[in-house]
């Protein structure tokens, strides 16, 4: 597959042009001369026709399944795999035995058996893997670690960590969505969080040995639906106007993202919380007039058809108009897991879908001082000696509505270690660690805490096995 020839920019192959593989190609797009995408292979016609025209490919470049990539011989280097998660294993232990370098979307894949098949391959592999667990490339969490990596928190005995999903995240992903039955998906715990579980055992810098873990599902069961409520919300509910959860509310007219754009600063909150409070108005003013329709992120996941009659449509036929209180779904809205690290840290790692804004809260607790962050909508990352009035404010990015700032870092370090490897340039950022065998504690760790959340057990935490 690697040609002996091949030009001096990298050649890469996307598996997957949702979401999360856009989000890397249009970095690509946006970084002339790292790296060239050469084909595609995507079932989804529209999300194929995109890079077709955005990496202006060839038709005979552009394919509906990656074995067909594989059987043009398109000379690439690396494969960036996005594919739905139950989908990784195949493209990936594939690219590897071909010696290709790839670019894992998180969760490898959604059973403990596919996992170690992944490892193992690139284990043995000529080329390389690295997992998406984008957090490490972020500001902040680079400045937890060297802040734990120092002297200024002394001893470290405890970490708490949340991941607080917003309300309509958790209902679009988990309630309505591609997660919401890990009978055919994967626990929640591994498809939402096996990336802040890396970031535990990355900040502890020890195996995690015992996990113990207690979950539920709380909110989101037919007996809290209002009462008159119908299967769909096109279908007449009685309590539409004032559900959070409503479906045009949500995804025609997108005014949970606005709101939560809305309560930043500057011209752009200030348009957002417009659009929320005169959405008439807004929708007759140049600029604004844009996103009268949504047409971003949850939108953009459940429909090609970005326009009013195409947005109602899936809403009307598909699974993203369902009623949140009358889904299949089966995944917990809350669970909290208590880790023991082989060096006698413990983490208490909580993980919620009923926050009013996406973010995380961080807080460390050791001999000399304490770290306390919140990462998301006002980030910040503060450090309180034992002993003393002052509180050392550390500067660190932040990002209202997801972590882009992390996905660049993430993106900028792979075409760095692609561009790198035929000529064995040595690439010592500590992040590039995310490949298989490291990757491995934090998947073996959710599959555990799940376990545990199921049986009421704590779970013993092994990666050999």
């Amino acid at each position: 597959m690697h040609s002996p020839n091949a030009p001096t920019i990298p050649a890469v192959l996307l598996f997957g042009a949702g979401d999360r593989g856009r989000v890397y190609t249009d970095w690509i797009l946006r970084h002339p001369g790292r790296l060239r995408v050469v084909g595609v292979a995507e079932p989804d016609g529209i999300r194929r026709e995109y890079i077709r025209k955005a990496h202006r490919l060839p038709d005979r470049a552009c394919f509906s399944d990656w074995p067909e990539a594989f059987a043009a011989d398109l000379s690439a280097d690396a494969v960036i795999v996005s594919t739905q998660d139950q989908l990784h294993t195949g493209p990936a232990v594939s690219s590897l035995g071909q010696g290709l370098h790839i670019l894992l979307e998180k969760p490898m894949a959604p059973a403990r058996q596919e996992v170690l098949a992944i490892a193992d391959a690139a284990a043995g592999a000529a080329g390389s893997l690295t997992v998406c667990h984008v957090l490490r490339y972020s500001s902040f969490f680079n400045a937890v670690k060297g802040i734990v990596a120092g002297d200024a928190l002394g001893d470290i005995q405890s970490i708490y960590l949340a991941e607080n999903v917003s309300y309509y995240h958790f209902a679009h992903s988990y309630v309505r969505g591609n997660w919401s039955n890990s009978d055919t998906s994967s626990p929640l715990i591994l498809a939402k969080s096996c990336h802040d579980l890396d970031i535990l055992c990355w900040i502890a810098n020890s195996a995690p040995v015992l996990v113990s873990s207690t979950a539920g599902q709380g909110h989101f069961t037919a007996t809290n639906a209002p009462s008159g409520a119908p299967t769909r919300c096109s279908d007449g509910c009685p309590v539409a106007s004032t559900c959070l959860y409503e479906a045009e509310h949500t995804y025609l007219h997108g005014v949970p993202l606005k709101t939560a754009v809305g309560r930043g600063s500057g011209p752009l909150a200030l348009a957002a919380r417009l659009g929320v409070a005169h959405s008439r108005l807004a929708a007759r003013l140049p600029g604004l007039s844009r996103y009268a329709v949504w047409k971003e992120w949850p939108t953009s996941t459940i429909t090609t058809s970005l326009t009013t009659d195409g947005i109602r449509t899936a809403l009307r036929d598909g699974p993203y108009g369902r009623c949140v209180y009358r889904c299949d779904n089966n995944q917990p809205d809350h669970q909290d897991t208590i880790i023991t690290f082989a060096n006698g840290i413990t983490a208490t790692f909580r993980l919620h879908g009923r926050s009013h804004e996406e973010g995380r809260t961080l807080r460390i607790d050791g001999s000399k001082a304490t770290l306390r962050g919140k990462f998301g909508s006002g980030t910040v990352l503060e450090l309180h000696p034992h002993g003393s009035m002052k509180t050392v404010k550390v500067p660190v990015k932040g990002d209202v509505l997801g972590h882009s700032e992390a996905d660049d870092g993430l993106m900028e370090a792979w075409s760095m270690m692609v561009s790198s490897a035929d000529d064995k340039r040595p690439v010592t950022d500590e992040c590039l660690s995310t490949d298989g065998a490291t990757s491995l504690a934090s998947h073996l760790l959710a599959f555990a805490a799940h376990e545990s959340a199921v049986t009421g057990r704590t779970q013993d935490v092994t990666t050999d096995s």
